[in-house]
């Protein structure tokens, strides 16, 4: 990927986040949204890897869906210090791996068991080099495993977007919160208010959707660089004709797809 100096630091994101708004129904949310995805009533006798591990709250969702064994690791050590808080405040569970590494170090993907469940939400487009990320975490799957990854679609605005992206990380901080604000108020406020709809309970609600802070989630979009994104029938291809992946579930959302893959 061209250009992809430019990070943006989702740990620091998630770390404030967990200190302000962690609670179990966070917890509760992440589990009821793997399950339901995965069109499964539990993860009893399943083992969990979430790539890209970030506030550790899908992690220990699975954990209470029943998985017997996690294994989170994110390149971003804020992000690994966040999810240690989580798994500390749940008890330290001794079936719970919490690793600093990347999805593209060959090494370390050697050095870690294949899964049940290798979970990645959001993170894979983020690395520079997604194609070669997706790969690396199929690989990681066993012969009955499923590959859960959430991908930004492609749309006529990503190159606009990628550009938003670069300025919002090269501000100084005031700036940055002017661009937060900003986005706000033209993707949010005046849209609901021409409608008359009332984006403040909006955005007090959005937790109980997202599992995550409305303004947490604004500075993870407009931060998140490098960024890649795919059409869905990119992703299907790839995964299909490369990978020997077969599409079980998908679902769309605002910018994400969900993708839900098994072993052909």
């Amino acid at each position: 990927m061209e250009d992809a100096a430019i990070t943006f630091s989702f740990g620091k994101n998630w770390n404030e986040f967990i200190e302000k708004y962690y609670n179990e129904e966070l917890i509760d949310i992440n589990k009821k949204h793997i399950l339901n995805f995965l069109q499964i009533s539990s993860l009893e006798g399943k083992t969990f890897l979430d790539i890209g591990c970030g506030s550790g709250l899908s992690s220990i969702g699975a954990l209470e869906a029943g998985a017997t064994k996690v294994i989170s690791f994110d390149i971003d050590p804020l992000s690994v210090e966040t999810t240690k808080k989580i798994k500390e405040l749940k008890g330290n569970p001794s079936n719970w791996t919490i690793l600093n590494g990347s999805i593209l170090d060959k090494n370390f993907i050697n050095s870690l068991d294949l899964a049940d469940i290798v979970y990645s939400w959001g993170v894979l487009h983020h690395t520079g080099n997604m194609w070669k990320a997706i790969e690396n975490a199929a690989s990681l799957m066993n012969r009955a495993g499923l590959l859960y990854i959430a991908l930004y679609t492609k749309t006529p605005k990503s190159d606009y977007w990628i550009k938003i992206k670069k300025r919002y990380n090269e501000s100084s901080s005031f700036g940055k919160k002017i661009m937060e604000y900003k986005h706000v108020l033209r993707y949010l406020i005046l849209p609901y208010l021409i409608r008359l709809k009332n984006p403040w309970r909006y955005m007090r609600e959005y937790n109980q959707n997202r599992g995550m802070d409305y303004m947490t989630d604004i500075k993870d979009w407009l931060g998140g660089y490098p960024y890649e994104d795919a059409k869905i029938e990119e992703v299907f291809h790839f995964c299909r004709d490369k990978l020997n992946l077969e599409l079980i579930n998908i679902a769309t959302g605002e910018a994400n797809t969900e993708y839900l893959f098994k072993r052909g």
